[in-house]
């Protein structure tokens, strides 16, 4: 039995795509200076540079290496005009709030919906972990202790590329493909776990018989929508290999429901993995008063699993 209306359903998912936006909210600290490096080209797709920004606080810099995803309901975006880019990072807590812990941001930019489908930007976030790692001693970081964060469509893109961390592709002639993805450590804010059971036991199919345009934008041609959705569900591919995981979410969210981190700490439970779980009463998406205050926890976190 459902515990939840189609209507609610519907709405709950559709402020996914309609509101989500990963990398938005403001910082209320005073803001971190940095140097950055702008559409660093760490592939390409289809004739186009996948780009991305290499940020370094100018002050007690870590050296520790963090992947943040820049996405929003799937999407990332850079404005063209220099000032509207520096005011956006110093006015988002993702980016202030990581660099007043010292680590070296690189900020990732994927394919975008809807010319590109959710299974299709997994690879570019895979290949822009195996381009840092391969650059490191360029970068001054760690190659063996790389961090990955992001939230919402960014956490959900965060947690299908480390929980799908491989190796490297041995019998690639690409140097970079033959280099590992794994991350060692991840932090996702309100991400997407598991679309099939997404307020309650396979409410999906509420939302299919009322939006399923909404999966098309996700999955292009639907051919058998539960498989698909269980193929974009980082929910399906934790093993016993998977990253130490911090979670944070608001209990308040009308766009990802708390449930959805909840089922992702009780995976990682199940598999006596390290995972934490920390709830903002109150809390609603992107951001909240006093956000900045789960960063030191955020710092630890990262600092215990890379140094």
């Amino acid at each position: 039995m459902l515990s939840i209306s189609a209507a609610s359903a519907t709405v709950a998912i559709s402020m996914v795509f309609a509101f989500a936006e990963a990398r938005s909210g403001f910082c209320e600290e005073a803001f971190v200076p940095y140097q950055v490096t702008e559409d660093v080209v760490y592939g390409h797709k289809d004739g186009l540079a996948l780009t991305l920004d290499v940020l370094e606080p100018t002050e007690k810099p870590n050296h520790i290496g963090l992947i943040l995803i820049s996405s929003g309901s799937w999407n990332s975006r850079k404005s063209d005009v220099h000032e509207e880019e520096e005011s956006r990072r110093q006015k988002d807590h993702w980016t202030q709030g990581l660099l007043k812990g010292g680590f070296t941001l690189f900020v990732v930019r994927h394919g975008s919906s809807p010319r590109y489908t959710v299974t299709e930007m997994t690879p570019d976030i895979q290949r822009s972990i195996r381009f840092v790692r391969a650059n490191a001693a360029r970068f001054g970081i760690n190659p063996d202790q790389i961090g990955i964060t992001s939230g919402s469509s960014g956490g959900h893109l965060a947690l299908m590329a480390a929980t799908q961390g491989d190796d490297g592709k041995q019998d690639s002639k690409d140097p970079i493909e033959r280099v590992s993805s794994r991350t060692q450590a991840v932090v996702a804010w309100f991400p997407p776990t598991d679309f099939i059971n997404w307020m309650g036991p396979n409410s999906y199919t509420l939302v299919s018989l009322t939006r399923p345009d909404l999966f098309e934008r996700m999955l292009g041609k639907v051919n058998d929508l539960e498989e698909q959705l269980r193929a974009i569900s980082p929910i399906n591919f934790v093993s016993a290999d998977s990253p130490p995981l911090l979670l944070i979410h608001g209990d308040a969210d009308k766009t990802v429901p708390l449930h959805q981190s909840k089922l992702m700490k009780t995976k990682y439970e199940e598999l006596g993995l390290k995972v934490k779980l920390l709830v903002q009463a109150g809390g609603g998406h992107s951001s909240w008063p006093g956000v900045m205050d789960q960063y030191p926890e955020i710092w630890s976190w990262f600092k215990n699993h890379l140094q």
